[in-house]
């Protein structure tokens, strides 16, 4: 589409005019028309491109929790023997033993006189919780990515004059990720329970006494005393090993007392989980673009009664003006 005007001489003079171009066209010089001005403009430059925003950190690992210490093992039952002193004494439990880093042993049980049971052999203690294990840290989120520029605008022509369309926006940035999520620590494992002790010898009739319960978890029970003079119970394998039974007075005075039980084994720790991958970051969009800036050319050599094309970018135009000549 265009728009003219012109002014009318008399004679051999070409009157003096304008012609403005909003579009695409095709413009004719009049009769005796040598020399134009020509004003225009391109299309307002294309808008900066967004930003990428970085990936997010991976998630810390989660460790396990540390394993429980173990129990002590229990003291064994002290032996029994009657009154005559001919046949001797009987023997008192052995302690038991310790578990490493864990639970105490319980100690032996009193050997029994005349007319009195052996002593039971005590428990051992139980042993303690392990601790909780640690969370390591998120990894830190990728950094982002600038956008590119905005294309420049589309240009205007005429004449052979070239209209420059506007520049393009500045890129958008793009933030980085954020980091990752601790990873969740693993809770301890719980402590193994002591062993139980040994029963002392019963002062009548001649039996042995019991061995006693192995603690859980994986402790072995004591063995039983054995009657008519006989040995005391063998301690229970754990943790921490039970304690053997006292031995009853010989050949068939007395009667042996339980091994004590072995303790029980920690447990271990429980496994942590990972921790939660970062959120990815955002993005920021590119500027806008800028206008175009009309520009004008005077003293454009025409030929005339010629025809030139007239291209105008969108948004852009092109205006020819002219003197009488």
């Amino acid at each position: 589409m265009s728009a003219s005007s012109r002014r009318i001489y008399r004679g051999n003079m070409t009157a003096a005019g304008s012609i403005t171009f909003n579009a695409p066209g095709t413009w004719v010089t009049p009769a005796r028309l040598l020399r134009v001005n020509v004003e225009g403009k391109g299309s307002e430059g294309n808008p900066g491109n967004p930003g990428t925003g970085g990936a997010g950190g991976n998630g810390g690992t989660g460790n396990a929790g540390n394993a429980g210490t173990g129990g002590g093992g229990g003291g064994g039952g002290g032996g029994w023997h009657i009154a005559f002193p001919k046949f001797g004494n009987s023997n008192p439990g052995n302690g038991g033993q310790p578990a490493p880093g864990g639970g105490s042993g319980g100690g032996g049980g009193a050997a029994g006189g005349p007319g009195f049971s052996g002593q039971g052999g005590g428990s051992g203690n139980s042993g303690g919780s392990g601790s909780a294990g640690s969370g390591d840290s998120g990894n830190a989120g990728q950094p982002g990515n600038a956008g590119t520029v905005g294309n420049t605008g589309q240009a205007s022509s005429a004449l052979g004059i070239t209209f420059p369309g506007g520049a393009g926006g500045n890129a958008g940035s793009g933030n980085a990720g954020n980091s990752g999520n601790a990873g969740n620590a693993g809770s301890g494992g719980g402590g193994g329970n002591g062993g139980g002790g040994g029963q002392g010898a019963p002062g009548a009739p001649q039996v042995g006494g019991n061995g006693g319960g192995g603690g859980s978890p994986g402790g072995n029970p004591g063995g039983g005393g054995s009657a008519g003079g006989g040995e005391g119970g063998g301690g229970g394998s754990g943790a921490g090993n039970g304690g053997s039974g006292g031995r009853g007075a010989f050949p068939s005075a007395g009667a042996g007392g339980g091994g004590g039980g072995g303790g029980g084994f920690g447990s271990p720790g429980n496994p942590g989980n990972p921790g939660n991958p970062g959120n990815p970051g955002t993005s920021n969009p590119g500027s806008a673009g800028q206008a175009a800036s009309p520009t004008t050319s005077p003293g454009v050599v025409v030929t005339p009664q010629s025809s030139y094309p007239i291209t105008v970018a969108p948004g852009g135009f092109v205006t020819i003006t002219w003197n009488a000549q």
